[in-house]
């Protein structure tokens, strides 16, 4: 794969990065028995944009993957601490996986967290999802509790704890 630029969303992308997320979460849909519902959130990186930052990642002139970081104070759903920032609808087109295009994208949410200073970063996910799993671990995500299922699979809060900042 060639160079990987990430960069912020720009609104005239909306339909791509919704392609693009719809198209990496699509094989997850034998596993998830409430899909139709889960679908119906895919869309929402893009519509919540104003309340997050939606980053990009492009290759050769292609969008290639995606993700959210909500930083401290932004709305977020009620099992975030308000304080702290979150990774949403990490997202990689599945033939360019496996290229650390995630690793990038996770990477940008962590360095943004320390440049907010926040003590940690948070996100939550279920088994379905293995190969986010397994990249969260690499980060150093911690399960810190289990999260009431969602869409007929059960789903866990995670951490990843930042040394906290010299003031």
């Amino acid at each position: 794969m060639t160079e990987v630029l990430l960069r912020r969303f720009r609104p005239e992308e909306a339909q791509a990065v919704n392609e693009l997320v719809f198209a990496a979460y699509a094989e997850l849909a034998p596993d998830i028995p409430m899909w139709t519902e889960f679908q119906k959130g895919l869309g929402t990186l893009v519509d919540r944009a104003e309340q997050s930052e939606v980053i990009v990642a492009e290759s050769a002139g292609r969008l290639v993957g995606a993700v959210g970081y909500v930083g401290p104070g932004q709305p977020k759903r009620d099992f975030f601490k308000p304080e702290w920032p979150i990774v949403r609808l990490l997202s990689v087109l599945p033939d360019c996986r496996g290229a650390g295009i995630g690793r990038l994208l996770v990477q940008r949410c962590v360095d943004r967290t320390v440049e907010d200073q926040a003590e940690l970063l948070a996100l939550h996910t279920t088994p379905v999802m293995r190969a986010a799993q397994k990249l969260y671990a690499a980060f150093g995500f911690e399960r810190i509790r289990e999260l009431p299922e969602m869409y007929g699979v059960p789903y866990s809060l995670f951490v990843k704890r930042l040394a906290p900042r010299l003031k």
